[in-house]
């Protein structure tokens, strides 16, 4: 048998106190700002059947094609890990008979098998929202609003929204061929997988990274200028509605994104502070997937933010000296009762509270009260239990004093209170 490694796959991470505190407070404060938009949180399986994913992100896309950790279960069926979310979105919605319109968002694991380096990871968070049954171009606006909002609240200040528009079915069709043609003049300066795209989908030309490409799709047709009238009026109406907003934006002629299913209104954010992968997430609309699921007509427009990106983006604050935590520090073990009655009491009102039992002398448990961290000690002994007291110790600042036993759980939220202002127990990410 194999040695077991001691190491974590590649292109995954571990996140440990506080990095982990962190990532859980980044993803809170996404579930708070789509519940303030009237989204609703839809929980999908990790894994799916394969033909879902190739269905709605196409054949020929990256993430088919080299991307997904797909595999056969022990009775030969072909799943996949997901790639993205909105797949088993729009599966749950048709499979469950959610009534729409509806807004759903979600928060967990997608994967992707690809090459790691900064923000980009085989094991990624994402954060994604879908509105569907929603047509108009102020849902559009709202949505980017809500993703730029999101950032914001981050703080992360050097994020900048870029916007397009590729069209629809009936204008697709003259981009598409004016930008076939005009790659096949240029066939020799595209790498292998722009060659295969001239006839499977060109529009992906745009996506590639490679510099050749990019030198040769310069001054390639772009589907803006190809729009239908209809197209182009949805397209003027959400920059309008962005401007209102107060907005920023960069209209972006070659954001295409990478998948099959947009249409219309595509959009990405970007942070100038990742580098080369400059993405934090993006979207569009999709107004053929649900029916392409064999679903009614229906529109429908969405986002994925990228949560390890955004974490890697957003201002770290200061690693905080305390957490809202309260050690209850027993004297002998008589007093062991009182000190878990004392407990339970507390957890009771909504206060983290911890007692170690294992140390047997007061001095070891204020140095585990210290390794956790913890803003305060409560000590409970012979001569508090016949006071009616308890002894409350700010383990930031060295003071104790007496409390009444009636009064503990008004005393310990006054001293989380202070030592938050003061920047020594953990606050939130949201501005």
């Amino acid at each position: 048998m194999s040695e077991l490694k001691q190491s974590r796959p590649k292109g995954t991470q571990d996140f440990v106190p506080p990095d982990s505190e962190r990532r859980l407070q980044v993803g809170a404060t996404f579930r708070r700002l789509a519940e303030t938009y009237g989204y609703r949180a839809i929980i999908t399986p990790t894994f799916e059947h394969t033909a879902v994913f190739v269905k709605s992100s196409g054949e020929t896309s990256d993430i088919v094609t080299k991307e997904m950790y797909s595999f056969k279960d022990r009775a030969g069926r072909d799943l996949t890990l997901r790639p993205e979310g909105t797949p088993g979105v729009v599966r749950a919605v048709l499979e469950n008979q959610v009534r729409m319109p509806c807004r759903l968002y979600y928060v967990g694991p997608c994967f992707r098998y690809s090459r790691p380096q900064k923000g980009r990871y085989r094991e990624f968070g994402q954060l994604g929202i879908e509105a569907l049954g929603e047509a108009g171009p102020l849902t559009d606006a709202e949505v980017i609003f809500l993703g730029g909002a999101f950032f914001g609240s981050l703080g992360i200040s050097d994020c900048r929204t870029q916007v397009n528009t590729i069209g629809c079915r009936e204008c697709r069709p003259a981009h598409r061929d004016a930008l076939r043609t005009y790659l096949l003049e240029r066939r020799e300066q595209l790498c292998e997988d722009c060659r295969l795209r001239i006839e499977r989908n060109p529009l992906r030309v745009f996506d590639c990274k490679v510099e050749t490409c990019r030198q040769a799709a310069r001054d390639a047709p772009t589907p803006r200028h190809y729009v239908c009238p209809a197209c182009k009026a949805h397209f003027e109406q959400v920059l309008a509605n962005l401007d209102r907003r107060g907005l920023p934006y960069d209209v972006n002629d070659r954001l295409v994104r990478g998948l099959d299913y947009y249409n219309r209104t595509t959009f990405e954010y970007i942070s100038a502070s990742l580098g080369a992968q400059d993405s934090l997430g993006g979207g569009g609309r999709y107004d053929y997937l649900v029916e392409e699921f064999g679903g009614p007509a229906t529109p429908a427009i969405g986002f994925a933010l990228g949560l390890d990106r955004a974490l890697l983006t957003a201002p770290k604050a200061s690693v905080p000296a305390r957490r809202e935590l309260a050690f209850v520090v027993w004297l002998t073990e008589a007093e062991i009762g009182p000190a878990e009655k004392l407990a339970d009491r507390l957890r009771a009102d909504g206060i983290a509270t911890q007692i170690d039992y294992d140390a047997r002398k007061v001095k070891g448990q204020f140095k585990s009260a210290d390794a956790a961290q913890a803003a305060c000690c409560i000590v409970i002994g012979p001569d508090e239990l016949v006071k009616g007291v308890y002894s409350l110790k700010n383990l930031a600042t060295g003071e104790q004093r007496e409390v009444p036993a009636d009064a503990i759980t008004a005393e310990v939220r006054k001293l989380f209170t202070e030592q938050d202002s003061r920047g020594l127990v953990p606050g939130t990410l949201e501005s």
